[in-house]
């Protein structure tokens, strides 16, 4: 069964193995839509005598997605996504200021016991983010008559994080406790290949998680993906 969240929502973690949940944050209404961005870190070379340098590949940029979350105020939409009334007051009506504190506890606030703002897993239809904040803008647009918000716009985007004993896995190194890594080809896709790995194909999602991917119903021949030792139930 495919993964079906129709409100996005974010869940922190005290961890880069997003194994320690701290909070999550689900929002009013999910976003429009969402942009992924890919990066390649080029070097220019000059080689002697030669009076145009050389684009030399140095390494992968890391990915980002960046999308906008809405805060409303106003009582047209209840929390939940459940609808209200265009009405000041109604009492399904969420306070801004409050849903942008909570916002910010989840993806942004410095948490004392790590040291560090949490890691943060975006989760929405099909979409499955291990990543950490970069940017945040919040926008506010829409005010009652003694200046308290009514209606604000977070401009947010987060980076892709995976932990390093996952990155050397991916990247070939060699150690003992390394788990099995699997080569997409044509035509795969994430439950056969969880069957061939496990003997059943259930467990797709876990191993979703654990790579961060993005689509599960689309994986990309010649992506490397990490199959980790599971506890079957």
């Amino acid at each position: 069964m495919a993964i079906s969240l129709e409100i996005m929502k974010l869940v922190s973690y005290k961890d880069s193995s997003f194994t320690q949940t701290v909070n999550e944050y689900t929002a009013l209404v999910s976003p429009e839509s969402y942009s992924v961005n890919y990066g390649i870190d080029i070097n220019d070379v000059s080689a002697p005598g030669s009076s145009v340098p050389v684009n030399r590949f140095n390494k992968g940029a890391s990915q980002t997605i960046s999308f906008k979350i809405l805060f409303d105020g106003t009582g047209i939409i209840k929390k939940n996504g459940i609808p209200g009334l265009a009405i000041l007051g109604n009492p399904g009506a969420p306070d801004v200021t409050q849903e942008i504190e909570d916002f910010k506890n989840v993806v942004y606030n410095y948490q004392s016991d790590t040291h560090r703002p949490s890691f943060v897993q975006i989760l929405w239809g099909t979409l499955l983010y291990n990543c950490n904040l970069v940017s945040l803008t919040i926008n506010f647009k829409l005010f009652k008559p003694d200046g308290t918000p009514l209606r604000a716009e977070a401009d947010c985007t987060f980076r892709g994080a995976i932990d390093e004993k996952k990155r050397a896995a991916i990247e070939g190194r060699q150690s003992p406790d390394l788990t099995h890594i699997k080569t997409v080809m044509q035509g795969d896709t994430l439950p056969l290949l969880c069957f061939r790995e496990y003997g059943d194909s259930k467990y797709y999602y876990q191993v979703a998680a654990f790579n961060g991917l993005i689509d599960i119903k689309q994986l990309q021949p010649g992506t490397k993906l990490l199959f980790p030792p599971l506890i079957k139930n």
